[in-house]
């Protein structure tokens, strides 16, 4: 089997791992009044991404055969390409309301700017390599997403370490 597929693997059971936490972090601090805004985004934006991680991980297993040919990375680039897209039409958005809303602290422009930059650049990469211009088709999937596992990271540490008041 290819290397890359075992990186596949390996993303798809630390993404797994990383949303089986958020689980045990939604069923612990689960109040009367639920989660605040913030909280309640963070976890949805570590959901997404660890599920996309995870999804696009296993993408590769049912589509390729033994066989890698165009047709098997054009599915796979698509699907990559649209989870992006949907992740650029929620998630920046919200959390724009929620620094107009005065969580601006919580919500820091750097930190916009990286996780949004991940969806960005996965939705870059992926149409790219949907029209062919990029060859190193394995390593840049592989790539897009490790940048799900760190957005989905981020949003992790976040979410224990940075709660809203």
């Amino acid at each position: 089997m290819d290397p890359n597929f075992h990186a596949l693997q390996l993303i798809a059971e630390i993404a797994l791992g990383i949303l089986g936490f958020s689980a045990i972090l939604i069923g612990l601090s689960r109040k009367s009044d639920g989660f605040s805004a913030p909280d309640n985004f963070r976890i949805q934006l570590l959901s997404y991404s660890s599920i996309g991680a995870m999804f696009c991980a296993l993408i590769p297993f049912a589509v390729f055969g033994n066989i890698h040919n165009e047709t098997s990375w054009l599915i796979v680039n698509w699907i990559l390409c649209l989870y992006s897209v949907l992740g650029l039409f929620i998630f920046p958005k919200r959390v724009i309301s929620l620094r107009i809303q005065g969580y601006s602290d919580l919500f820091p422009l750097p930190l916009f700017i990286i996780q949004m930059g991940v969806l960005a650049v996965n939705f870059l990469i992926s149409g790219l390599m949907i029209i062919d211009f990029i060859e190193a088709k394995e390593n840049f999937y592989v790539f897009c997403l490790m940048l799900f596992l760190i957005q989905g990271s981020i949003a992790f540490v976040r979410t224990i370490f940075y709660r809203a008041q």
